[in-house]
Order: C-alpha cells, then sequence, then structure tokens
C-alpha cells in the first residue's frame, strides 16, 4: 500500500504529463501498482485504519499521483443517493469514456485530491452528470482481469472522472469556477445558490 510520503504533490511534472496505455497481462511492477492503488482507497475508506497508517482519505487514486504515468486508477465511491448505498469500487486498467450526457453535474462542497494539499476554493465543472466507459478490471478476488462496460451516475461519474483526468495530466484546480464564472443557463443551481 502507498503512503502519504509516496503520493506525488501538486508541482511535479509527473502530474502533468499524459499516461501510457498499460500493457496486458499486466507486468509485475503494473500489477504491484495497481494492488497498491487499490489497497490505498479501501484502506482510507476506514477510520481506525486512517489512523493506524497516517494516510489521507480518498476515493480515488491514479497511478500518476504515486509517481508511474500509466493508465490505471483505483476508486471506493458509494452512492449515497441508491437505496443500497452501492459501493463502486474497482480497479482500472485503459479506461475510455466513450459516452457522456449532456446533463452537467458538480460537488456543492468541491473536489479535494491526495496530491492537492492546499486549501481551494471554487466548484469543478464540467463533469457529466452520467458516463459510459469501457476499462478493464482487475478482480483482485479471482485474479482475473475482464473488460467490461461501466455505466455510472451523480457522484461515481463524478470520482471517475477526476481520477481519468489525472490519465491525461490534467487536475481538478484546471477545471474549478466561483459562482459568478459559470454560465446559470447551463448550472441553474448556481444562480440559486448566489441569492
Amino acid at each position: 500500500m502507498y503512503l502519504n510520503k509516496d503520493i506525488v504533490k501538486e508541482g511535479n511534472q509527473i502530474l502533468r504529463n499524459k499516461s501510457a496505455k498499460v500493457s496486458l497481462p499486466l507486468s509485475n511492477a503494473d500489477f504491484n501498482c495497481l494492488k497498491g492503488l487499490y489497497e490505498y482507497v479501501v484502506i482510507s475508506s476506514m477510520d481506525d485504519l486512517v489512523k493506524q497508517y497516517d494516510i489521507r482519505p480518498g476515493v480515488g487514486i491514479a497511478a500518476p499521483q504515486v509517481g508511474v504515468n500509466k493508465r490505471m486508477f483505483s476508486m471506493n465511491a458509494v452512492d449515497f443517493l441508491d437505496e443500497k448505498q452501492t459501493r463502486y469500487l474497482f480497479a482500472i486498467i485503459n479506461p475510455t469514456i466513450v459516452q457522456k450526457s449532456k446533463e452537467m453535474t458538480y460537488l456543492p462542497g468541491g473536489e479535494g485530491c491526495l496530491s492537492v494539499d492546499r486549501s481551494t476554493d471554487g466548484l469543478v465543472t464540467p463533469r457529466h452528470y452520467a458516463i459510459t466507459a469501457k476499462c478493464s478490471i482487475y478482480d483482485f478476488n479471482t485474479n482475473k482481469i475482464k473488460t467490461v462496460t461501466l455505466k455510472l451516475e451523480g457522484y461515481p461519474a463524478i470520482v471517475f472522472q477526476h481520477e481519468y483526468d489525472h490519465l491525461d495530466g490534467i487536475l481538478y484546480t484546471d477545471k474549478m469556477y466561483t459562482l459568478k464564472e459559470l454560465d446559470p443557463n447551463v448550472f441553474p443551481l448556481y444562480e440559486e445558490a448566489e441569492e
């Protein structure tokens, strides 16, 4: 598992490089990286383990954030609006977003990132409310890779897009806007929030 000291911070060129496609089957180095990303998001969702390992909680982490410019990330998002509180726990390889909704969304409290230690003020847009992505997923229970099509919406879609951006050298701070900068015709809820 990666620790805080392993996470590349804002300002490092690695975070700005476009990541290379991962060769399959996974090399030992790529497997170890992906496993470390997966373990990080699992462990960082448990308060007692966060304290034990002294790590920052995070719902996603991408390979560039640990110094590896490969197209891999892991996410552990829970859709709290879903009655079942569905968990979206994935170790993702070579994702491609193939469809995006016209409907846009944002996190009202703003986004954060394990690679950004400073406080940020603003909302991240554009994020599509729903996406369809093709990717390979590593299943650590069976130790097999399967190719899947994921259909995500709401919070899990936002997390996926945030991590996907890392693979293209984009940080969430690149997409941050203040309420006054946003078009009220596209984001009508922002206009209401200003009043």
